[in-house]
């Protein structure tokens, strides 16, 4: 029973209505000035050139927090040096602005800028798949975004046009659409209801209205689930790692001297209060690591709205940045439920995806961070059956109505012997260190480690079904992958010498991207002769598909 409180998986909106993202702040196309239409040469927006400064600035950060201290210790070197460093910057992003135009016509985005070398990047408006924006607050305060063009091939953005004003952004993907229709046209006329541009259809004498498409809003995640998402995560590890080490930096042992905080305790016994101070650093550290835990999702997955916008999704984030990211459907290679140990007993799960051309060096980037690794940052479990069935119409994603096959019978006792031979090494490592009692350390671990082997081979399924197969492992971190026989691109069995003494094979199945889900299709310790036959079917079934990498 869903909560009333709890917004809808799918909602339906109408053409006319505004998503709950960044696409809503862009003018509507009719309201455009000619000036703003993208057929001919056009420039960035002024602030380009704020925006390009300020990021070089971060860049020489350094140099110039050694100017400031070396002039206030009354050594001007490294001041001008600092000046030094940061003037060709500024001339670098003067000819960047003056000399980079962009340009939408003739089925092709043409980019040129340089002044001495000059350069020349033309992209086919078919081959585009994303027109993705980036807003931080400065951004919003002049009604400007960041622009990345990406296409199904490449995996890092085509272009990034570092600033564009929303009424640009609006004419630009207006015209890169309406080209995709000319080109898609098999007369060469646009089709029933879509305009070429606005200009054009001011001069036509019978305009035709703009095509509507229909809009649905698959997931809005409210404040509440992001923190309840923080509370489960250990996402704050890592600023308590860096706020202690400024502490130590800067020689704030007294954080770390206990007999400075004895003095909050008197009258307590010495073994009492040293309890005592060591339960309550615990707890505060517990307390500090979920605190930046909410604070870290909320900063970056706050008003997180996931629209489908005809066959494309569009995904919108942020509290100070503010994301909006585009991911057609029939690009998606690859989809992965990730649930953690807390995130389990509070009914959570996060969804991840890979996309063709999804895993190259821009992993990091705003758009790309979103888009991909945290698609779905938080979302019940009992909603993400819905959800994975909106991701690609047809598969199943219930867990309970797969057939799944285990491991092989005696991978258990292989992982189990690997376990004892781990605690021997651990016992001999620690009399090596010390003795005559640092064996004792191996034999405490490897009741744990056989454990954890037992359990090791329990948690990894394999399952193949009419048009996917999924893969399921992880003892504390539980992950369960789906990918698609016609996204597949190639099957691969091996063995090593300890697999064939066991019986074993190795089956693998490798995409067209790999990389932001982090778990991959490979499935170790299977029973040899299945592992074959798996391997047979998968590829015959895969090469019957015609291959549909986006």
């Amino acid at each position: 029973m869903l909560n009333e409180h709890e917004p809808e998986l799918v909602t339906a909106v109408g053409p006319g209505d505004d998503a709950a993202d960044l696409e809503s702040a862009l003018p509507p196309v009719e309201d455009l000035p000619d000036s703003a239409i993208p057929n001919q040469p056009m420039w960035l927006h002024p602030s380009s050139l704020l925006f390009d400064l300020i990021s070089h600035f971060r860049q020489l950060l350094i140099p110039a927090a050694i100017a400031l201290f070396s002039a206030a210790r009354g050594n001007q070197f490294w001041t001008f040096f600092a000046i030094a460093m940061f003037f060709p910057s500024l001339l670098h992003s003067a000819f960047q602005y003056f000399t980079l135009r962009y340009r939408v016509a003739d089925g092709e985005m043409t980019i040129r800028k340089g002044l001495f070398f000059r350069r020349l990047r033309t992209i086919p408006v078919n081959r585009i798949q994303n027109i993705d924006l980036v807003q931080n607050p400065l951004h919003r305060m002049l009604g400007v975004a960041e622009v990345r063009v990406e296409t199904a091939s490449g995996s890092e953005a085509e272009a990034r046009l570092r600033v564009l004003s929303m009424a640009q952004i609006a004419a630009l993907r207006h015209e890169i659409f309406a080209e995709q229709q000319l080109t898609e046209s098999s007369d060469g006329t646009v089709p029933a209801g879509v305009a070429a541009h606005p200009a054009a259809s001011r001069e036509s004498e019978t305009d035709s209205p703009v095509a509507a498409v229909s809009q649905v809003t698959l997931l809005s995640i409210p404040s509440g689930w992001l923190v309840r998402a923080g509370l489960a995560s250990n996402r704050g590890m890592l600023l308590i790692g860096v706020v202690l080490g400024l502490a130590w930096q800067f020689e704030q042992e007294w954080m770390f001297d206990i007999r400075q905080w004895r003095r909050f305790l008197p009258g307590l016994d010495g073994s009492f209060r040293n309890l005592l101070l060591f339960s309550v650093s615990v707890l505060g550290i517990l307390v500090l690591l979920r605190l930046f835990g909410i604070v870290w999702y909320v900063l970056r997955f706050y008003g997180y709205s996931l629209v489908r916008h005809g066959e494309d999704l569009r995904v919108s984030c942020g509290l100070f940045t503010r994301v909006s990211a585009t991911i057609p459907r029939k690009r998606i290679q690859f989809i992965s439920v990730h649930r953690s140990l807390v995130g389990r007993w509070m009914g959570l799960a996060s969804v991840r995806i890979e996309t063709a051309g999804g895993g190259g060096g821009d992993a990091n980037d705003a758009s790309a961070m979103v888009s991909r690794r945290w698609f779905v940052p938080v979302i019940p479990d009992d909603r993400v059956e819905d959800l994975l069935y909106e991701l690609r119409p047809g598969m199943v994603g219930d867990p309970d109505r797969l057939v799944w096959h285990p491991l092989a019978r005696n991978a258990r006792w292989r992982l189990v012997r690997r376990a004892m031979v781990q605690s021997l090494v651990i016992a001999a490592i620690g009399m090596a260190i010390t003795r005559p009692w640092g064996f004792v350390a191996g034999i405490c671990l490897a009741p744990l480690l056989v454990v954890w082997a037992f359990k090791k081979s329990r948690a990894m399924h394999y399952s193949r079904g009419v048009d996917q197969v999924a893969f399921r492992s992880g003892v504390l971190n539980r992950k369960t992958s789906f990918t698609f026989f016609d996204k597949i691109q190639t099957a691969r069995l091996f063995q090593s010498p300890f697999d064939r003494r066991w019986g074993h094979a190795v089956l693998a199945i490798d995409t067209a991207a790999a990389g932001p889900a982090e778990h991959r299709i490979e499935i170790p310790w299977l029973d040899a002769t299945f592992a074959s036959n798996e391997y047979r079917r998968i590829s015959r079934i895969a090469a019957a598909h015609r291959p549909d990498f986006g």
